[in-house]
This record gives C-alpha cells, structure tokens and sequence, in this order.
C-alpha cells in the first residue's frame, strides 16, 4: 500500500528532500544519461507527490503554473515497482490535485515521447512536433481544465 504526501518545498521535511533529489537524479540524471541541473528554480513553487511504501519513495512528480496553464513533471515510480500498477495511482494522486488546487485550468505537459501511450491513456493529447529536452525526445500533450472535485 502507497501512503501519499503531498505538498510545497516548505511542507517536506529534509529526510524527504533527500529522497526526492536521490531519486530525481537516479531516474533522470544517471539511467537516463543525461547530464542537467536536476534540482531548479521551480521546486520552490511547485506542489510535490510523493509516494511511499514504508520508508521508501517510489514514486514523484510535482505541479506547478507555467506560461497561463497547470502543468506537471519529473513524473517517476522506481524501477522495483514499475508494472505494478503504481504510475497509474500516481496519476490519479496528480489530478486530484489539480482539481483541488487549479480547477479549471487547462493542463500542459511536456512528455518524453517514449511515455505518450502512458499518458494518453488519462486523455492527453499530443501536439505539434517533437522537441529535445535535456538531451530526451519529449513532445506537448494537452489535455482540457479538470473541474472541482463535488
């Protein structure tokens, strides 16, 4: 069972930090090979998943504003628990928080192009061409405002 924490910079606790940065960094730094600055200006204004089994993280992303549209990313489950079932939770953790924090926005993402099949499965949508990234294929996916939970 995933217990889930959900909050700004200011909410994790250092413990919690670390895991995220060392799990970021594993995912997107080291397996991925490419070399970036992991850790940047928009952590401290963006809303963090976290995801846990016991003491461990295994899965992440955070939400944030950008140029007039909610948007997420450093989207992650650990490679133990990939298959399971976990993304898919994660998923519904990330729009039950837009829903309760930016209802009504529309959402963008900017998704490596190898998960497309993943995320149009929640009704994103692609568009336009292909783009580099950080040293990664990644392409635009849309996908309309979420309403307020009732």
């Amino acid at each position: 069972m995933i217990k889930w924490h959900i909050g700004t910079l200011d909410d994790l606790s250092s413990k919690e930090l670390y895991k995220v940065a060392y799990e970021r960094i594993r995912t997107f730094v080291i397996a991925q090979n490419r070399l970036y600055q992991e850790i940047d200006e928009i952590d401290p204004v963006a809303r963090h998943v976290l995801g846990f089994q016991g003491n461990r993280l295994v899965a992440y992303a955070r939400i944030f504003r950008e140029n007039g549209h909610v948007t997420f990313g450093r989207v992650l489950t650990v490679p133990e628990v990939r298959g399971q079932g976990v993304g898919r939770q994660l998923m519904g953790q990330i729009e039950a928080e837009i829903q309760r924090h930016y209802a009504g926005e529309a959402i963008s993402i900017e998704a490596q192009i190898d998960k497309r099949g993943f995320y149009e499965k929640f009704g994103y949508h692609a568009l336009g061409a292909v783009f580099d990234f950080h040293g990664s294929p990644h392409i635009r996916m849309d996908k309309a405002a979420l309403r307020m939970a009732e």
